[in-house]
């Protein structure tokens, strides 16, 4: 008897590295250009613990806190989400906020604010909408999401980033940087907004990997030298950095 061979059901999604989302970043994009509205968005998902498309694409400025902070309730599981703002975040929404802006404006033009549905600010509210209407606001919503999800396919090509980008990818890349920064999946789990720690872990893929690596080291490889571990720090520091702290230290011995 043959053994059978399931696919796995979770697909191993794409993930940037810190250092792409900085190459994304440090683009010269010509301003209020469709391609730099569009990595706005990406960014600010991105540095607000992955905000979905369909969330960002419908935020208007009454989600946004006098005291800094982004509250919404997720449209796919209708959790309240409630997060500070990032100071990266705060500097994209100046590019979008002007004397008129109004609070149930929408911060992002991507849909119109004299739109049938616009009206419709809560989820409370967009449940009463006529069916007709839900369909309206479901349609340009993913019309949106797939201009932006076009013009993130431009910004990798200009990047140099090989990957196939797409806006929930900024999703899975602050699940990753996170990870990588040793934040625990349960904490990563209330800041995802996920309903299940199942989910949480499915996000994190094989990052785990990273751990076991470390862990098959310790029981196999030979200790080592202390100073060889002081060099790979060393290396880790910006040549800036490493001078200061030279002539910090430098000048406590001095003082002695």
């Amino acid at each position: 008897m043959g053994y059978k061979y399931d696919q796995p059901r979770y697909a191993t999604k794409e993930k940037l590295h810190l250092t792409e989302i900085q190459l994304i970043e440090n683009l010269e994009l010509e301003k209020d250009s469709l391609v730099w509205h569009c990595r706005n968005y990406f960014l600010f998902s991105f540095f607000m613990a992955g905000i979905r498309a369909g969330d960002l694409i419908q935020l208007r400025w009454i989600n946004i806190t006098s005291d800094n902070r982004l509250e919404y309730r997720m449209g796919k599981t209708y959790k309240d989400r409630n997060i500070k703002l990032h100071s990266k975040a705060q500097k994209i929404l100046t590019y979008y906020r002007t004397e008129e802006s109004k609070p149930t404006d929408y911060i992002f033009p991507l849909l119109k604010n004299n739109a049938p549905y616009a009206k419709a600010i809560t989820e409370d509210q967009k449940a009463t909408l006529s069916p007709e209407l839900i369909k309206k606001l479901m349609n340009d919503v993913n019309s949106k999401n797939a201009l932006i999800n076009k013009y993130l396919k431009k910004i990798a090509e200009k990047a140099g980033i090989t990957k196939n980008l797409t806006f929930h990818i900024a999703r899975h890349s602050f699940a990753r940087i996170a990870r990588e920064k040793q934040v625990d999946n349960n904490h990563l789990k209330n800041i995802l907004g996920h309903s299940d720690i199942t989910i949480t872990e499915r996000y994190m893929g094989n990052f785990e990997t990273a751990e076991t690596d470390a862990v098959m080291s310790s029981i196999f490889d030979e200790p080592k030298d202390p100073k060889e571990k002081i060099k790979e720090l060393l290396k880790s520091i910006d040549p800036d950095e490493l001078t200061q702290i030279l002539s910090e230290i430098n000048s406590e011995k001095q003082s002695k």
